[in-house]
């Protein structure tokens, strides 16, 4: 991939410059654009078409919602990721309306350094991840039957060789945390806390970002699952879909610990009650059960 391209949108020249003075002294040598409005960010991003577009929310001519809606109304820009920065909007309210609107995501101002890389990169390694996998459904659109199998395969064993990572990935994990928490004693309060916060921040973090990047490359691999799913078992929760998931591909009670982080006493009784809501009986398999939705 070139160089990602990057659209700064802010009114306060203060918080712009912050953002392209971290962005542009990043080893990933980012192409940075900026615009003061919303209008203008309109303009840039069909004309650049950036890789990512970090926008404010309180603006002039064309706030940050309404250029979201703008962007995702066309179809030439309706993919492009957009992360909101704000110092002003920051209730949970807030944070839906700008998920609902379009965005991935939400910075708070002022900006902290390590915060924007981690989001940024994340933000940019999601959508080059999209733009792959919808050139691969165009490429099976133009493709005969066997290679399109063998597309469906290659994408089984991406699945395969991706379920393996997070979990390794997750052990390691585990491995720094138990290492951080046997200096928590040695700390004080606020280092107690400090530690805990970035434990607790790492895992949810991590845990989104790992679930995106599975469910994209699951949904390649069986296209209609959630959607039969759905027409038999409508009240599922988005937990209880994960889970239906994770046992379709027959994952064991370890692995999906693993992947979602959380206890076994935990699983065992989402389990349960995922078996209930199925109407399974005690003997069937949930696995085998799952197959029938492809």
């Amino acid at each position: 991939m070139q160089n990602p391209k990057i659209l700064i949108v802010d009114d306060e020249m203060v918080h712009l410059d912050a953002i392209i003075d971290v962005l542009e002294n990043e080893v990933c040598n980012y192409g940075v654009f900026s615009a003061f409005n919303g209008k203008t960010a309109l303009e840039i991003a069909k004309k650049e078409m950036p890789n990512l577009i970090i926008s404010d929310w309180e603006m002039p001519e064309m706030n940050g919602i309404e250029l979201i809606k703008h962007l995702k109304s066309e179809t030439k820009t309706a993919n492009i990721p957009i992360i909101m920065s704000t110092g002003v909007m920051l209730t949970s309210e807030h944070l839906k309306i700008a998920l609902e609107a379009g965005a991935i995501d939400f910075i708070r101002k002022p900006i902290d350094e390590v915060e924007l890389l981690a989001r940024v990169n994340s933000a940019i390694l999601l959508f080059e991840e999209m733009r792959k996998n919808f050139e691969l459904e165009t490429e099976l659109l133009r493709k005969n039957k066997e290679q399109a199998e063998l597309e469906v395969i290659e994408n089984k064993q991406a699945l395969a060789k991706l379920t393996l990572r997070i979990i390794q990935n997750n052990e390691l994990n585990d491995r720094l945390f138990d290492e951080l928490n046997q200096i928590v004693p040695n700390c004080n309060e606020k280092g107690k806390k400090a530690v805990s916060r970035v434990i607790s921040s790492f895992k949810t973090d991590s845990k989104n970002i790992n679930w995106q990047e599975f469910d994209l490359l699951f949904e390649q691999v069986h296209h209609n699952f959630y959607e039969n799913l759905n027409k038999h078992f409508s009240d599922l929760s988005l937990n209880e879909r994960k889970l239906c998931v994770f046992y379709k591909l027959n994952l064991n009670s370890k692995e999906i610990c693993s992947l979602t982080l959380q206890s076994e006493n935990t699983l065992k009784k989402a389990r349960a009650r995922l078996r209930k809501k199925l109407n399974l009986s005690a003997n069937e398999s949930l696995h085998q059960f799952l197959q029938q939705f492809v």
